[in-house]
C-alpha cells in the first residue's frame, strides 16, 4: 500500500492508527480470550474480516465466523492466562509476539502456546489477521 493510500484510508476511518489503538486492541483481544468471550473478540474485525488461525488452513471470512472460530476454540480451554511479550508497528500493520497458558478441558493438560500475530487495520478494527503458533503440554 502506498504512503498516500494509507493516508486516504486514515481519513476515510476517522482513526488514527498508533501505539494506543494498538495497545487497546492488544488488551481486548487479551480480554475476549482470558474470558472466552466471542462477542468481544467478533467486535475487534471488520465486517469482511479474513482470520487465519494457521498458515495452511482456510480463513475464518467475516465477523461471524471469528466468532464461531473463537467460541470453538475457546469453550475448550480453561484458566487462561495471555501474555504479550512484545509488539512493534508498521503503517496500519501490528505484529505482536505473544504466549498463553490453558487448561485443555477435555484432556485436563496444562498448554502453552507461544506464537505471532500479524494483523492489518481498517480504522479501529482488523481486516487481515494472521496466527503462527505452536503449542507443548507443560
Amino acid at each position: 500500500m502506498s504512503r498516500s493510500s494509507s493516508s486516504r484510508t486514515a481519513r476515510k476511518t476517522g482513526t488514527r492508527f498508533s501505539r494506543r489503538t494498538a495497545k487497546k486492541f492488544l488488551a481486548a483481544y487479551k480480554e475476549a480470550w482470558e474470558t472466552r468471550n466471542p462477542e468481544l473478540a467478533a467486535s475487534l474485525f471488520t465486517r469482511d474480516a479474513h482470520y487465519w488461525e494457521t498458515p495452511f488452513g482456510e480463513p475464518a471470512v467475516g465477523r461471524e465466523a471469528v466468532y464461531t472460530y473463537w467460541k470453538t476454540a475457546t469453550d475448550v480451554q480453561r484458566d487462561i492466562r495471555f501474555t504479550v511479550r512484545d509488539f512493534q508497528l508498521v503503517r496500519y500493520h501490528l505484529i505482536a509476539e505473544w504466549t498463553c497458558t490453558y487448561t485443555h478441558r477435555p484432556s485436563a493438560e496444562r498448554r502453552e502456546l507461544a506464537g505471532v500475530l500479524l494483523a492489518d487495520f481498517y480504522g479501529g478494527q482488523v481486516r487481515t489477521f494472521r496466527e503462527y503458533w505452536h503449542r507443548r503440554v507443560l
